[in-house]
């Protein structure tokens, strides 16, 4: 009985799927029919990934319609919630689709169709090429140029993913990173990092952070890549021991741990929101940080969108093709630019070893002293506008959540003294951890 019931369901989802895709497929054609000169032209845009992939294909578009003009994006993506929330960022008509179910029975609809991921590909077989140069010239010859551009990665789009490194090492060869190699295909301008993402403005209210520094730390990887893993290679695992040493640095560190299911609790942070965010939330206290601390992750780009710096501790991903250049980027210290050297290169050391050495052998102190520059001169400056007694009087007597113990505007002067030693402040930190 549960088989028919499922079967049944399966039947009823694939009905109710042809069904809509025959009434968007009407509407695509009675728009293509009747659309006036001046109207923009409607794209069919298929993006897979996570949340950074979705950021940096929403870059490109917005680069695209600069480039091209109005148009009106369709945006295919298994991960519809996410994708609407990205594009919405785009000054275009953007609606939302389910990928798996839309994508291959609406893709013929449309005059032009493309794939954004790693790479950006045209439908070729698929295309109105006489309807795009009488109403959309300029977009044709960006699709003319991403042909072009095809036959120089063909294998890796053939074998995608499991060739995204080597395609990491072409476009780093040709001088492109991720943030920027869709547009070095399509030979466009680069309209940059930031990003008009819409954020919850409640969120730091409702989580006690409105008004006060923090910087934020994440250890948390893509669940989607494989459920079944507890961990990766990417995950960097001493981040406890790195900012349990910045705060004996800058005891009044307001650190706070961000990320979903994929993530371990730092003890040493201040405040643990894993999995109590909604993306918008997560998206405004990344927002309003000074830092981002983390592994190579979707939060990296994230951050990037609002002009927020990273510092990246770097393993079997390319840190030449994945890197923001504002950002503080860890190189490891051994191997690293391992990733999709096997298919299981995000789960297990590519070598063989208990855990990555590309990770495991970077020492918290590194991470400390990298970080050093950035938090004194923000420490300082802090300091500066900010003493205990500028505080709210409610805030005063537990420190406002910064760790203050009562009464310590009296030790406040002589802790700022030390922390503008700077690097001896450091090394004696390093000598008691």
């Amino acid at each position: 009985m549960k088989k028919v019931l499922a079967e049944f369901r399966r039947f009823s989802r694939r009905f109710s799927a042809a069904q809509q895709a025959r009434r968007i497929a009407k509407d695509i054609h009675r728009l293509r029919q009747s659309a006036g000169p001046d109207a923009p032209l409607k794209v069919a845009v298929r993006v897979t990934g996570g949340i950074g992939d979705h950021i940096v294909a929403a870059r490109f578009l917005r680069d695209l319609i600069a480039a091209v003009g109005p148009l009106a994006l369709d945006i295919y993506s298994p991960k519809r919630e996410i994708a609407a929330w990205i594009f919405r960022s785009l000054d275009a008509p953007v609606a939302c689709f389910h990928e798996r179910i839309l994508w291959d029975r609406l893709r013929p609809s449309y005059a032009v169709a493309f794939y954004v991921t790693q790479f950006a590909v045209v439908y070729t077989e698929t295309v109105d090429w006489m309807y795009l140069s009488e109403r959309a010239p300029k977009l044709r010859d960006v699709a003319v140029r991403l042909e072009e551009f095809r036959p120089s990665i063909e294998a890796c789009i053939q074998h995608h993913p499991r060739l995204d490194g080597h395609l990491g090492r072409i476009a780093s060869f040709m001088g492109y990173g991720r943030r920027n190699f869709l547009q070095g295909m399509a030979n466009i301008p680069y309209g940059g990092d930031a990003l008009p993402i819409e954020t919850d403005p409640g969120a730091l209210e409702k989580f006690g952070l409105a008004g006060r520094a923090y910087v934020t730390i994440h250890n948390g990887f893509d669940a989607e890549f494989d459920k079944a893993a507890p961990t990766s290679t990417k995950v960097y695992a001493r981040f406890d021991d790195v900012v349990a040493r910045l705060k004996r640095l800058y005891p009044d560190l307001l650190v706070v741990q961000v990320g979903t299911v994929t993530s371990k609790a730092i003890a040493s942070a201040d405040l643990n929101l894993i999995g109590a965010t909604t993306i918008r939330e997560l998206a405004a206290i990344i927002q309003h940080a000074h830092l981002n601390i983390d592994n190579e992750s979707g939060i990296v780009h994230l951050a990037s969108c609002f002009d927020v710096r990273s510092c990246v501790v770097f393993g079997p991903t390319s840190v030449d093709y994945y890197a923001y250049p504002q950002n503080i980027n860890l190189r490891p210290p051994v191997c690293g630019d391992c990733w999709w050297v096997n298919e299981n290169w995000m789960n297990r050391c590519a070598k063989g070893h208990e855990q990555a050495p590309c990770m495991s052998l970077r020492s918290p102190d590194s991470v400390v002293a990298a970080l050093s520059e950035e938090l004194a001169a923000w420490h300082e400056a802090e300091a500066g506008h900010e003493t205990f007694d500028e505080l709210p009087v409610q805030d005063r007597g537990r420190g406002a959540g910064y760790g203050f113990p009562p009464g310590r505007e009296i030790v406040d002067g002589a802790v700022r003294v030390l922390m503008g030693l700077g690097p001896v402040w450091l090394t004696f930190g390093q000598l008691i951890a």
